[in-house]
């Protein structure tokens, strides 16, 4: 059995990560008036141990800048849907936090998100395929990290 071809496959997955981009983009906009960036913002933070997080933390969830990260947290901060705090193990750093109106947009928004790629994935893919694509996915990510020294 030959080699993949790394250059296809990887083009392939970033063409496909960009497309479901798009669509569930697109569907969160519609839907709830709330970027993809703003979500993803908003499920870190809330996953995060005692609901909160320093936006260096945000930036290495995220996989962006702090710079960036920064830009949005001040944007998602103006929408109302996060607030800073300080945080208690270091008194010169604060720490993003869901505010009430973040958490009830983020729960409405889950339902969309799910839906929006079950009807992408599950058109194609069997439940035992798509836990083994997710499987992958999660593999490689943990690699990478591994490799980056995170």
């Amino acid at each position: 059995m030959s080699a993949v071809d790394g250059v296809s496959w990887a083009t392939d997955l970033i063409r496909l990560e960009i497309a479901l981009w798009d669509r569930v983009d697109a569907r969160l906009r519609e839907s709830h008036e709330l970027p993809l960036a703003f979500f993803e913002s908003l499920l870190f933070i809330a996953r995060a141990r005692g609901g909160g997080m320093r936006v260096g933390d945000l930036a290495r969830a995220l996989r962006v800048t702090v710079g960036g990260t920064s830009k949005l947290v001040d944007r998602i901060e103006r929408a109302a849907l996060i607030a800073r705090q300080s945080d208690p193990d270091d008194r010169r750093a604060s720490r993003v936090v869901l505010t009430a109106a973040g958490k009830r947009k983020l729960t409405a928004a889950v339902k969309t998100y799910e839906a929006e790629v079950d009807g992408i994935l599950g058109g194609v893919l069997r439940p035992d395929e798509q836990r083994q694509l997710s499987d992958y996915v999660s593999r490689l990510l943990t690699s990478i990290d591994h490799a980056d020294g995170t």
